[in-house]
């Protein structure tokens, strides 16, 4: 089986089809029920029946509410993505379709040109009886576009679990991933890929694996480096205009949904929302790796 070039071997298939399948098939449905449903309520009603008609009222509002529902998510008006994942990166399709169908949105005056692959086939989470082999350049048209991983530089990490009023948190965090490309292209994968969460910590790790290294050279050459609201140096940390040199920072960590430069000495800490800041992870990591290179202070 031919693989893509210098994507290495196929490691899964993350498809969101199926889902907005059954998605259309439970709104059509409901939508049926209610209109055979409220006719006949009133029919019972105006019969005198209305220990017939207050049930069916019942449940034709169920029926609404849930169809309001399916249709306020919004998987079902939107293209349902596929994401084939690899050793060596990403292949994204908006949605099923032709062969070189056109994207939504033109292509910007100046943007560079998009590797598109033809041929994508397979369903669920294994490869179909063949995978791509022909790339070509086509602008921002194509039914699919391929992401090696030195093309991702930034990713953003959020993980929302859902409030049942006063009785606390429910089960089920919601993960999304935004991922931006070295040429400003920007990934965003939600709850309506199955499996987003392994998608999203793959991603970030091969991010992360090569944003550290490259920060810290910069930072090595004298350059600041800006992740998210923090700007980092090798003079300290500094955020909406506070500085903590490197001596005062205590550690950099990621808890309670915060990304914080812990800070000793009297000053105030540093914080920023994590599911709202690139490249939470780097930052992190970078500040550790910075901290050791200088040594104790």
């Amino acid at each position: 089986m031919a693989e893509p070039p210098g994507l290495g071997e196929p490691v899964r298939t993350f498809d969101a089809r199926p889902a907005r399948r059954r998605a259309l098939t439970w709104l059509i449905a409901l939508v049926v029920a209610v209109v055979a449903l409220v006719p006949a309520a009133v029919a019972a009603f105006l019969s005198g029946a209305a220990w017939l008609g207050a049930p069916l009222t019942v449940i034709a509002m169920g029926c609404a509410a849930a169809a309001g529902w399916i249709a306020g998510r919004g998987t079902v008006w939107r293209r349902a993505p596929v994401v084939h994942l690899f050793t060596g990166g990403l292949v994204v399709s908006p949605a099923p379709g032709p062969a070189g169908a056109a994207r939504d949105g033109p292509q910007g005056a100046g943007a560079p040109a998009r590797r598109a692959v033809a041929g994508l086939r397979g369903d669920g989470g294994t490869w179909g009886d063949a995978a791509p082999e022909v790339l070509a350049a086509r602008g921002l048209d194509g039914d699919a576009s391929v992401f090696v991983w030195d093309d991702l530089v930034s990713v953003t990490v959020s993980g929302v679990r859902p409030w049942d009023g006063g009785a606390g948190a429910v089960n089920g965090t919601r993960w999304s991933f935004t991922v931006v490309s070295s040429d400003g292209r920007v990934l965003r994968f939600g709850d309506e890929l199955p499996g987003v969460r392994a998608l999203g910590e793959t991603i970030a790790a091969e991010v992360t694996r090569r944003a550290v290294p490259r920060h810290l050279a910069a930072v090595e050459a004298g350059e600041a480096v800006r992740l998210g609201p923090f700007t980092v140096d090798l003079g300290g940390v500094e955020k909406d205009g506070q500085r903590v040199p490197w001596q005062a920072v205590r550690g950099v960590g990621i808890g309670g949904g915060l990304v914080t430069v812990h800070s000793c000495g009297g000053r105030p800490d540093l914080a920023a929302v994590a599911g709202h800041m690139p490249d939470a992870l780097p930052f992190t990591l970078l500040c550790d790796r910075i901290k050791e290179l200088l040594g104790p202070g």
